[in-house]
C-alpha cells in the first residue's frame, strides 16, 4: 500500500536571476521548505529563476504533491522534467516514475517572473517559493485518483461517489465509511461512479462542521478521503445550507504575512481563522487564487464558509479573448474543481474578478468556464465577481450576482464625492438594478485605513472614516434579505506592487484596505463591526 514521506525542511538553494538553470542542478546555500526566497537578502525584491533541490530515497511510481508554489515551476527527478507548475498557488499532484529504488534527486525550478496569469499590476505581491507543505507517495501503477463525493440529498445521507483509476483499472473495490457501514463497488475502465446511501450520519455546517472519512480499497491501492455531507440550494435571492437560510458574513483574505509572504505556516492560518470566527464572522472569499489544502482543511473543520476563485484578476481585452489565454483559463479551473472538491467548506465557484463582463464578447469566456466548472461540479453555485454593475451583462450566466462596489471610495457613479451618507442608497441602488431570481452578494467593499491614523474629521486613510463606512455596509448587508452576504474588502493590510500607475493608492507598497493590520493589530472596524454582529444575534 501507500507510503508517505513528508519533504519539509532543509532543502539545498541557488538563485540564478534571468538565466533559468539547467542540469546539473548547481546550489550554493540552502533554505527551508516551505518558504518563499523573495522576502531575504540578497534576493529581496528580485525577480527570476530559483532552484530548490534534495535527494530523496525513493523508487517506482510516485506521487509528489506540492500544497502550492509561484509564481511557475518544473519539477525534476534525476534532471529529468516530471511535471509544470503552471499557476501559483494551485496544489499539485506530480506523479512520475522515479526508477529504481535508490537515492534521487528531486529538484523545483520555479519563477517569480510574472508571467500570462499572474500579471504585474495584480493588486496583491507574487512571490517566489514554496508555499506549503511537500510530499512524496510511493503508489501502485492502477493507483487511485480524483476521488469525488458529493451530497445528492442531505435528508437521506445519499451520496454520489466517483473516482478514477490509473491504466483504465477494472476491478473490485470496497468502500468503507468512518460509520463502520461499507458497500462494494466496481471500477471499469479505470472509472467508478456509484450511489450510496449511508446511514447514522451527520451533516455539515457552520455550527455543525461534522466531517466524515470514505476509503476506497483495491487489490492493489488504498485511499482515504475527508468529506462533509451539506447540500446547497438557491431559492430566489436566498443561499440555503441543508434547508436552512444563511447570511455571509466576512472577508476576503490573502495569503499573505509581511514576514513569510505566501509561506503561511498552519499556525498561522488557524490564528486567523479563530480571529475570524470569535468575532462572529462565517465566512471567507479565498482571493485572488486557489487555496491550499491546509487553510481548507481548518475551515472544514472549524465551519467557515469559502468561496474559492481561480487565479486572476482584471484581465483585459485582447488577451480576454485569446485562445491561449482562454485554454489556460479552462485548464486551471478544471484542476482546481476537481483538487478542492470534497471540502464541505466552499460553497462558491469563482472564477475571472472583475473582468470586462460589460462588453458583449466577454461572454464567450465566461459562459465556456462556467461550463467547464459544472462539467466536474454538478451542485456548487459559479459565478464570478463585477466591478461593472449595473452596465454587467453577464449576470445571466452564473448562479449568483457578485458585485465589487466601494461606495465612499472608489464609486464610478459619485466620484471622490462620496461619503459615508450615500453608502447604504447606493447598495439599495444596485442591489435592485440586479436579477430577482438570484442570491446578490456584495463581494468587496471597503475603505483604506492606516493603523493608528486617528482623526476627528473623519478624514480618508483615518481608523474612524473606515470603521464609520463599514459599519454602513456591514448593517445594510444584515438588514436587507435582498442581500444573500457581504466580504469586506479585506480581513488584513497586504503587499501589493510596490511601483506602477496606481502606487499613489497603495501607502506603504500595501493594500491597505484591511480591517487589520499586516501583523493582525485591529484597527477601529474591527471593534465596530464585531460590536454590530454581537448586538444583531442578541437581538
Amino acid at each position: 500500500m501507500r507510503l508517505t514521506e513528508n519533504l519539509n525542511g532543509i532543502w539545498d538553494f541557488s538563485y540564478f536571476g534571468d538565466d533559468k538553470p539547467g542540469y546539473p542542478f548547481a546550489t550554493t546555500e540552502v533554505l527551508c521548505v516551505p518558504g518563499c526566497y523573495d522576502l531575504m537578502e540578497p534576493y529581496c525584491g528580485k525577480r527570476g529563476y530559483a532552484v530548490y533541490k534534495r535527494q530523496v530515497f525513493t523508487g517506482g511510481l510516485v506521487d509528489l504533491f506540492i500544497d502550492g508554489a509561484g509564481l511557475d515551476g518544473e519539477v525534476f527527478c534525476d534532471g529529468k522534467s516530471v511535471g509544470v507548475l503552471k499557476y501559483a498557488y494551485l496544489p499539485e499532484h506530480i506523479i512520475f516514475d522515479a526508477g529504481k529504488e535508490g537515492c534521487h534527486e528531486i529538484a523545483i525550478v520555479l519563477c517569480n517572473k510574472y508571467n500570462e496569469v499572474f500579471e504585474p499590476y495584480f493588486d496583491f505581491h507574487g512571490y517566489g517559493g514554496i508555499y506549503g507543505d511537500v510530499t512524496l507517495t510511493r503508489i501502485p501503477a492502477d493507483y487511485i485518483h480524483s476521488v469525488m463525493i458529493s451530497t445528492e440529498d442531505y435528508l437521506t445521507g445519499k451520496l454520489r461517489v466517483r473516482a478514477s483509476a490509473a491504466n483504465n483499472f477494472s476491478g473490485k473495490a470496497e468502500l468503507i465509511f468512518d460509520t463502520g457501514y461499507s458497500t462494494c463497488a466496481e471500477f471499469a475502465d479505470g472509472a467508478m461512479d456509484v450511489e450510496v446511501t449511508l446511514p447514522e450520519f451527520k451533516l455539515w455546517s457552520e455550527k455543525t462542521p461534522n466531517l466524515h472519512t470514505l476509503t476506497i480499497k483495491t487489490a492493489t491501492d488504498e485511499v482515504t478521503e475527508t468529506f462533509g455531507i451539506r447540500q446547497i440550494k438557491l431559492d430566489g435571492r436566498n443561499i440555503l445550507i441543508n434547508g436552512e437560510k444563511i447570511k455571509l458574513v466576512g472577508f476576503n483574505r490573502h495569503e499573505s504575512h509581511p514576514e513569510i509572504g505566501a509561506a503561511m505556516p498552519p499556525q498561522l492560518i488557524a490564528a486567523d481563522l479563530r480571529m475570524l470566527k470569535n468575532g462572529g464572522f462565517n465566512y471567507i472569499r479565498g482571493s485572488h487564487y486557489a487555496q491550499r489544502k491546509t487553510m481548507l482543511d481548518l475551515c472544514d473543520k472549524m465551519g467557515i464558509y469559502v468561496w474559492e476563485e481561480t487565479l486572476g484578476w482584471d484581465f483585459k481585452a485582447p488577451k480576454l479573448h485569446s485562445p491561449e489565454f482562454q485554454a489556460a483559463q479552462l485548464d486551471q479551473a478544471g484542476k482546481l474543481t476537481v483538487s478542492s472538491f470534497n471540502h464541505p467548506c466552499i460553497i462558491i465557484k469563482g472564477y475571472l474578478n472583475e473582468n470586462e463582463s460589460e462588453k458583449e464578447e466577454t461572454r464567450v469566456i465566461i459562459k465556456a468556464v462556467y461550463d467547464k466548472i459544472r462539467s466536474i461540479d454538478p451542485h456548487t453555485p459559479i459565478t464570478f465577481a463585477s466591478n461593472r454593475y449595473e452596465k454587467c451583462v453577464c449576470t445571466d450566466i452564473v448562479d449568483i450576482v457578485a458585485m465589487n462596489p466601494y461606495p465612499g471610495w472608489y464609486d464610478s457613479k459619485h466620484g471622490c464625492t462620496s461619503t459615508n451618507d450615500n453608502v447604504k442608497p447606493r447598495l439599495k441602488e444596485l442591489s435592485e438594478a440586479m436579477p430577482k431570481d438570484k442570491p446578490f452578494l456584495i463581494t468587496e467593499i471597503g475603505a483604506e485605513a492606516l493603523l493608528g491614523f486617528r482623526d476627528p474629521l473623519k478624514t480618508y486613510w483615518s481608523e474612524e472614516y473606515q470603521a464609520e463606512l463599514l459599519k454602513e455596509c456591514v448593517e445594510y448587508a444584515l438588514d436587507n434579505d435582498d442581500c444573500a452576504g457581504i466580504s469586506i474588502w479585506h480581513f488584513a493590510d497586504t503587499r501589493s506592487y510596490v511601483s506602477g500607475p496606481h502606487i499613489f493608492g497603495r501607502a506603504r507598497g500595501f493594500n491597505n484596505k484591511g480591517i487589520l493590520s499586516e501583523y493582525r493589530q485591529p484597527k477601529m472596524a474591527w471593534y465596530t463591526v464585531k460590536e454590530l454582529l454581537k448586538n444583531k444575534k442578541a437581538k
